[in-house]
């Protein structure tokens, strides 16, 4: 077989249509000014150069490829002259359409087997296929950039020419030749190769003649292919940092954060850590892909392990093999990953782990950059919402320091407050309610009996029968303390509960007198917890009831006076013991 080939290189000289370089100048400045990126950027700056080029000196290309066509021929025997072709460039930037075009030049020459467009990855030091054509497209594999022709073209700036394989049959021998020409658009880097099978050896330099004309397109398309990949990872994370400002619960900022950093990689395998606060060490707070004994068991320190580094140096890092790396390094199969921080201007939270069982992986140096930004955005987003967790708890705190303090007017109320709160909650979480209608039920449980200090000191307490006027207070107190509520906008989705329930599940109760599912889901929980608390707690004129009493007189009076549907969830709690029931009902 006939040596390597080394040719001269074959730059992007702005060949092309003057309107296909306008067209890439403006697209490409618009796509930097989004996703401000320097690459898109130097590219809308070699456009505008490239096109000031193609009008002012139009025989320049013309030139660059007959310098092409004879250093080409000085490394290749002399061929007999081609009949002149006619080559039709197609006035797009599509790839995989020029392709098409150059396989046809090519095919002048020899019989063109596969025509296929890398892009260099120099974070993974490889070359990644961007589009391939013909019956012996080659594999979608990442491409090392040691190989011999397509990363030789790319490392030296030459084009090169080598044969590949050889194909016997019964009746004929022919060998695939490998033709790669290096392409620069801009700060990005790539290859164009043709696959030939030939009796004999190709000529080099009609091949490089041949193809060109289409280097400037080609390397246009390739910069599109670059920008496209970018305005992608952009676009996706400007719906993420919409979505992430939305988010006010810190687990749902994780949840959305880890998916979004999946969706952007590809990757089989994905964590978030984060700092807990009690060890300083990094803990798996988010999963994907990972053995629960893993997510359960992992913890570093700082500096310790790829996320460790990751966290110490606020530096994100991609990693391909981590097979080669110390045990510390490599987890449950993962052979390539990155890590990037959680972290914004107030310091780092955390990181963001993605990883490929595969090697060489499909992470590109646009993914690490891509989830860079997201650890940045994710942090934002987690301190938000850790804030308006705080402030919430400080809120409800107040709140029940508020119903404590209304408490002391009864001394055989005290405490009753806390348990309705917590069986109320238990009721609700059974039910699944959402956390918006969970938040208001347990509100309405710490504040559903504030209407009753207008009564009197003590009215449930005495031994002696209530007067009309009481009995009349205390029918009122759900509509006062609704009513109370009800000028304070953040309580309002409160009132309803509070106002309605006193209200009997067959129309028999106060104060409107609804019935069956038309009373509030949220009043019907407070009526049972509120029930089974009041007989539960000793009053001076009768001891209290046993569980089972309590439940007895509950289910005797369901369908009547209680939703039948709660009082079998408060029975269902009660049976589970201490894997549902709240801390006071536990044995």
């Amino acid at each position: 077989m006939a040596p390597v080939r080394p040719m001269n290189a074959v730059r992007f000289r702005g060949r092309g249509d003057s309107v296909l370089l306008a067209v890439l100048a403006l697209l490409s400045g618009i796509f930097a000014a989004v996703a401000h990126s320097p690459i898109l950027a130097a590219l809308a700056f070699g456009s505008l150069v490239a096109l000031l080029i193609a009008l002012i000196v139009p025989s320049r290309s013309r030139s660059d490829a007959q310098h092409v066509a004879a250093d080409a021929s000085e490394a290749s025997p002399p061929a007999s002259p081609a009949e002149p072709r006619t080559m039709l460039i197609p006035p797009t930037l599509d790839n995989t359409a020029l392709l098409h075009v150059l396989a046809g030049a090519l095919g002048a020459e020899a019989p063109v087997v596969a025509v296929h467009l890398w892009l260099q990855d120099p974070s993974s030091a490889t070359l990644r296929l961007v589009t391939s054509i013909g019956p012996m497209s080659p594999s979608p594999q990442p491409v090392a950039l040691d190989d011999p022709i397509l990363g030789a073209a790319v490392r030296n700036g030459v084009a090169m020419l080598q044969p590949l394989a050889k194909v016997q049959t019964a009746e004929t021998s022919q060998i695939i030749w490998r033709f790669a020409l290096p392409l620069c658009p801009g700060e990005a880097n790539g290859v164009v190769a043709a696959d030939l099978s030939v009796e004999n050896d190709p000529d080099g330099g009609s091949l490089a003649r041949l193809s060109a004309p289409l280097l400037g397109p080609l390397a246009g398309g390739l910069a599109l292919h670059v920008a496209h990949i970018e305005t992608e990872m952009a676009t996706a994370l400007l719906e993420v940092a919409r979505d992430l400002s939305r988010l006010l619960d810190p687990d749902e900022v994780l949840a959305t954060a880890l998916r979004t950093a999946m969706s952007i990689s590809e990757a089989a395998t994905g964590s978030l850590m984060l700092i807990d606060p009690d060890s300083g060490k990094l803990v798996i707070a988010k999963a994907h892909g990972l053995p629960q004994k893993v997510v359960a068991e992992t913890n570093l320190s700082e500096g310790e392990g790829i996320a460790g580094w990751v966290l110490s140096t606020g530096q994100p890092l991609l990693i391909e093999d981590l097979s080669t790396q110390p045990q510390t390094g490599r987890r449950h199969g993962v052979r390539s990953a990155v890590s990037v921080p959680i972290a914004d201007s107030d310091g780092a939270l955390g990181v963001i782990n993605v990883g490929s069982r595969g090697f060489p992986a499909r992470f590109t140096e646009s993914h690490m950059h891509a989830l860079e930004t997201l650890g940045k955005q994710t942090a934002v987003a987690l301190r938000n919402a850790r804030a308006l967790t705080s402030t919430r708890e400080l809120y409800f705190d107040t709140l029940k320091a508020l119903s404590l303090a209304l408490e002391t007017k009864d001394p055989y109320a005290r405490g009753g407050t806390e348990r309705v709160l917590a069986l109320a909650t238990a009721i609700g979480e059974a039910y699944g309610l959402p956390d918006d209608e969970q938040e208001a039920l347990r509100v309405a449980s710490l504040l559903h009996d504030i209407g009753m200090s207008t009564a009197g000191d003590s009215l449930g307490s005495g031994r002696r029968p209530l007067s009309t006027i009481e009995h009349g207070l205390v029918k009122l107190h759900p509509q006062i303390a609704a009513e109370i509520l009800d000028e304070l906008p953040a309580l309002r989705s409160v009132a309803p509960i509070v106002y309605h329930h006193h209200e009997w599940f067959d129309g028999q109760g106060y104060l409107n007198g609804l019935s069956g599912e038309a009373i509030p889901l949220g009043a019907r929980i407070l009526a049972v917890a509120d029930a089974y608390v009041a007989m539960t707690s000793g009053r001076s004129y009768r001891a209290a009831l046993s569980q089972s009493q309590a439940m007895g007189e509950l289910q005797e009076k369901a369908g009547t006076q209680f939703d039948p549907a709660v009082v079998d969830v408060l029975r269902d709690i009660l049976r589970a013991g201490n894997d549902r029931a709240p801390d006071w009902m536990r044995s």
